[in-house]
């Protein structure tokens, strides 16, 4: 072991200062390429940001029930959807092109206290067209009370922006 180290430890010192210094602290010219090259002038900050998302999707929001607290929850999302880079809001069921309906049906989750809570069915569907068959890409069932909707029309559109990315290929 010893000899093996004896043989070890020059090869690895001659191979340790033969070496070019890379990281010198100021002591290494600059390289003739380096002068070469011209500075490159730095592009300004645009003054707006930029579009980040290429995609934008179609949505119609469409709600069945009769709860205040179910109204509440289908009136805020269409002002989500409508302030939204990502959707376009389109209650126009004429109009023959590509979207995502989200259907939304509510019922009080106590007949007798209809402000307590409500219970939620929410479908999403992608439909072609007017005439076209829907296609049903995802649901979800829960319950919300009236300090919930904030937090819930969140989740709902992250949701439908998570769909929306997940079958994009359908809206081409």
């Amino acid at each position: 072991m010893k000899r093996f180290a004896f043989v070890c430890f020059p090869v690895c010192l001659l191979l340790f200062f033969s070496a070019p210094v890379v990281f010198a602290a100021g002591s290494a010219a600059p390289s003739p390429s380096a002068n070469a090259q011209a500075p490159q002038a730095v592009k300004p900050a645009p003054d707006k940001p930029e579009k980040g998302v290429d995609r934008v999707t179609v949505v119609t929001v469409q709600h069945e029930g009769s709860d205040s607290i179910g109204a509440n929850l289908a009136m805020r999302l269409k002002e989500r959807f409508n302030q939204s880079n990502l959707f376009t809001l389109n209650d126009d069921e004429e109009k023959d092109i590509p979207k995502l309906r989200l259907l939304i049906s509510t019922e009080p989750e106590f007949p007798g206290r209809p402000n307590v809570g409500s219970i939620y069915s929410a479908c999403w569907v992608f439909s072609q067209g007017k005439g076209y068959l829907g296609y049903l890409l995802s649901r979800d069932l829960g319950a919300a009370t009236a300090d919930d909707i904030s937090a819930l029309v969140n989740r709902l559109a992250e949701r439908t922006d998570g769909i929306a990315a997940r079958y994009s290929s359908l809206w081409k």
